[in-house]
């Protein structure tokens, strides 16, 4: 799939998001400095060292020298004992509450094999980017813009169709599910052909959502019934190849059922982005006010730049260690100030700049 890059690497965080030909977003991916060296990417190679046998023997927990251990499948155990250091490669990301499952790694025996647990290699290719060409890369204020868009949009329960009609995107503990509506769609004379039309167009919109928000696992999709076999096969077919182009990789996709339904089975490989945004308050008011700094900075080469936040924002930047002053400093000059918020408050930061 051909694909615009969009690269906002702002000061304490880095995202990146890609937009489709008709200049939507498929993908996004958020990467907080304070992250940096103590999360599993996929397609790391990790050296790790099996502690405990997982309960009711569904395989073994691995400490990879991280802050939450990983796992390996019982069907890729069979040579794993207690204590063991293996060489493991990361198959999905930690999410939720779940650590990253793992598996074997090829590996040389001249490799000699650390003391401790740890990362041996990083992933060799970027995975953010399998399976599609990138024909142009958009950076600065541009490319802030339409990743804060692609934020948006996935955070919305509610996405409208083209033509008309829209889909609800509803993630359960177990199972996503989406619901297909027509609305105040306006479309053929023909009942048929308009069902038809509309779960065409809920195939490929629901496939770029699921992509974009990083969704996996069982998946239910409701379209609006159609009688036609020729037609549920078309809109099936629509669905999954749009999933494996948004998705770079093919998926289990099954036919509908008699009730309309079209259950998938997504496999998880990075984190979802509601996993991403997931961080504690204050980190998130404090990286959004580093990014306005930036901005507002860029913008107003001479003028000091004051930014109110919260007194947790403020303690959060204080004790981070990420190193934003100095990277901030060279962006824009040291020439910003913080000024005391609402102490009871936590939210989006004030930033302006002054002469």
């Amino acid at each position: 799939m051909r694909a615009r890059l969009c690269i906002d690497d702002a000061v304490g965080e880095t995202r990146r998001v890609l937009l489709d030909a008709d200049g939507r977003p498929f993908r996004l991916e958020i990467e907080r400095w304070s992250e940096r060296g103590k999360r599993a990417r996929l397609d790391d190679v990790f050296w790790g060292r099996v502690k405990a046998r997982m309960p009711g023997n569904r395989g073994w927990f691995i400490d990879l020298g991280l802050d939450r251990d990983g796992v390996v499948e019982p069907t890729r155990a069979a040579a794993v004992t207690e204590g063991a250091l293996l060489a493991l490669r990361i198959k999905s990301e930690a999410w939720s509450d779940k650590g990253p499952v793992l598996s074997l790694a090829d590996m040389s025996a001249s490799v000699a094999a650390p003391d401790a647990p740890g990362l041996h290699q990083a992933a060799g290719e970027d995975v953010f980017l399998r399976g599609v060409s990138v024909i142009e890369t958009l950076a600065g204020p541009a490319a802030r813009r339409e990743v804060d868009a692609a934020l948006d949009e996935a955070s919305t329960r509610i996405i409208a169709l083209p033509g008309g009609g829209d889909i609800a995107v509803d993630v359960a503990r177990g199972l996503t599910v989406i619901d297909v509506d027509a609305g105040s769609r306006i479309g053929e004379q023909d009942a048929g052909a308009f069902a038809c039309n509309l779960n065409l167009a809920a195939a490929r919109e629901a496939a770029r959502q699921i992509s974009l928000r990083g969704i996996a696992g069982l998946l239910a999709v409701d379209f609006t019934r159609m009688d036609q076999r020729r037609d549920q096969r078309s809109v099936v077919e629509r669905f999954r190849q749009s999933l494996a182009g948004y998705l770079g990789r093919a998926s289990e996709v099954l036919e509908l059922s008699q009730l309309g339904v079209c259950e998938a089975a997504i496999a998880r490989r990075a984190r979802p982005v509601a996993d991403a945004l997931a961080v504690p308050p204050a980190e998130r008011e404090a990286l959004e006010a580093l990014r306005e700094i930036e901005s507002v900075g860029i913008n107003a080469r001479a003028a000091k730049i004051h930014a109110r936040i919260s007194l947790a924002a403020q303690g959060w930047l204080d004790a981070s260690g990420i190193g934003w002053q100095d990277a901030l400093a060279n962006r824009v000059g040291a020439r910003w100030a913080f000024e005391p918020g609402d102490p009871s408050r936590l939210g989006k930061p004030e930033v302006w700049s002054a002469a």
